[in-house]
């Protein structure tokens, strides 16, 4: 079994110097898989580790980055989790030049659509519909007994090569960008909303792209664009959908 931990579950406007004691709150979208891989070094991940599990980051041995905004990857968390041991950062240039140089760093800059191993796991990048497309980022992570996750923060609609490619695939976890909710709102144009991915999981399901127990997650989202979390639970369980939540655990 994999376990599949979520450290932060928000986009980029929920401030955490805003956090009051006793709020439900969200950090700055990052993933640990099995305690060695992370994806998306944040600025918040060692705030989860304070609050929670102080050693809960010391295995890590793989960092996979998404894209190049601040709320996905920060210098000063990679540095430190690289402090007593050596890391893999797979990345773009442009994240590796945010990075700079770093002692016991080495840097792995993903081709697009082509596998690499690192330790027990492969790691397959996708252009994401985001930003600067060309270095943003879904990664497709299969694990050493075969168990395969989707990455998918952030994005809008699925380019058509990212598309065909994750057709190829049944996926045991499908972790979805959902930062807009059910608003019009420019950020639509690079972020999914609850009537896109009702789309979008309706399709991966007709075409059988989830196992048969696979579970699909909605993550990264906007503090200003959803209601409660406890309205986000039913809205997405209608679309067959686990609303992701700090500290939420799954296992694939």
């Amino acid at each position: 079994m994999n376990s599949i931990l979520f450290l932060g579950t928000g986009a980029a406007d929920w401030n955490i110097n805003d956090r009051k004691e006793g709020e439900f709150f969200r950090r700055n979208s990052s993933t640990l898989i099995n305690r060695d891989l992370l994806v998306d070094p944040g600025a918040h991940i060692f705030d989860y580790a304070e609050k929670n599990d102080s050693a809960i980051l010391d295995g890590v041995k793989y960092v996979l980055v998404t894209h190049n905004h601040g709320d996905h990857v920060n210098a000063d968390s990679v540095k430190r989790l690289a402090k007593n041991c050596n890391i893999t950062v797979f990345c773009s240039n442009p994240v590796r030049e945010r990075i700079g140089d770093t002692p016991n760093v080495t840097f792995i800059t993903p081709e697009i659509y082509k596998s690499v191993t690192l330790g027990t796991y492969t790691v397959l990048p996708l252009l994401a519909n985001h930003d600067d497309v060309l270095n943003s980022f879904h990664y497709i992570i299969k694990t050493a007994d075969g168990k395969e996750i989707f990455y998918g923060l952030d994005g809008a609609w699925f380019l058509r090569p990212t598309w065909e490619e994750m057709k190829a695939h049944r996926f045991d976890m499908a972790i979805l960008d959902c930062t807009v909710g059910d608003f019009d709102d420019w950020r639509l144009f690079e972020h999914n909303t609850v009537p896109m991915l009702r789309k979008m999981t309706a399709e991966m399901k007709r075409l059988e792209m989830m196992k048969e127990n696979g579970v699909m997650v909605a993550s990264h989202l906007a503090r200003t664009l959803h209601p409660s979390h406890e309205e986000c639970v039913e809205i997405f369980a209608a679309l067959d959908m686990v609303t992701a939540f700090d500290g939420m655990i799954l296992t694939v």
